[in-house]
């Protein structure tokens, strides 16, 4: 397959699953999210983004359609900043697999995205577990997704290789994955715990 058609795999911000989730991000009262492969788009400084979305479609860093996708994500980490800032600050609960804190070459991009992360889970409503790689198997490496509540509605976005979804307007299957956060949770190095784990990636 060609670097276009590529593209097209991953192509997450035309999609009409995408616009749905910025149209609620904003508003989210609570998120959740399960990340097994990737620092969440959120939680994306601009040169991980970059690096992210070069390993995934198969472009240079210089192509329009990366540089378009990178803008994309710098915009919607910047509005989440925002928001953590703000009266309206919503409580959020990340889990990640210690490989995707491993995953990639030791430098400057890796070790600002990990200090990022450090700092943000220093902020009262930040909450971001990690899974140490000797925890094994876990359910989380079912695949990434993020949970979204609002005040009246609650919708879960999926991103993969086969295209991107959403799951809105049934709270039962919605609360399957909320809940799978919480288990992810239990078992994650969260708090100080998280932050002494993710320093030593980086020997900070």
């Amino acid at each position: 397959m060609g670097e276009a058609g590529m593209a097209k795999i991953f192509d997450v911000p035309n999609s009409v699953a995408f616009r749905r989730l910025r149209e609620v991000e904003n508003d989210a009262r609570e998120i959740f999210a399960n990340s097994p492969l990737f620092v969440p788009g959120p939680l994306q400084e601009p040169d991980y983004a970059q690096e992210v979305i070069c390993g995934f479609s198969g472009l240079p860093a210089t192509d329009a359609e990366v540089v378009g996708r990178v803008e994309v994500r710098r915009a919607r980490h910047a509005a989440f900043l925002e928001r953590l800032e703000s009266d309206a600050a919503p409580q959020v609960h990340v889990v990640l697999d210690e490989s995707v804190l491993r995953r990639g070459v030791a430098g400057p991009v890796k070790r600002r995205q990990i200090e990022h992360l450090i700092e943000l889970s220093r902020k009262p409503t930040v909450h971001i577990g990690v899974i140490p790689l000797e925890h094994g198997q876990h359910e989380g490496l079912a695949g990434p997704f993020e949970v979204h509540d609002l005040a009246d509605d609650s919708l879960v976005f999926f991103e993969g290789a086969e295209g991107d979804s959403v799951l809105e307007g049934d709270p039962d299957r919605v609360a399957l994955y909320r809940e799978m956060v919480g288990r992810l949770m239990s078992v994650a190095a969260t708090g100080e715990d998280a932050r002494t784990l993710m320093a030593k990636l980086i020997n900070v």
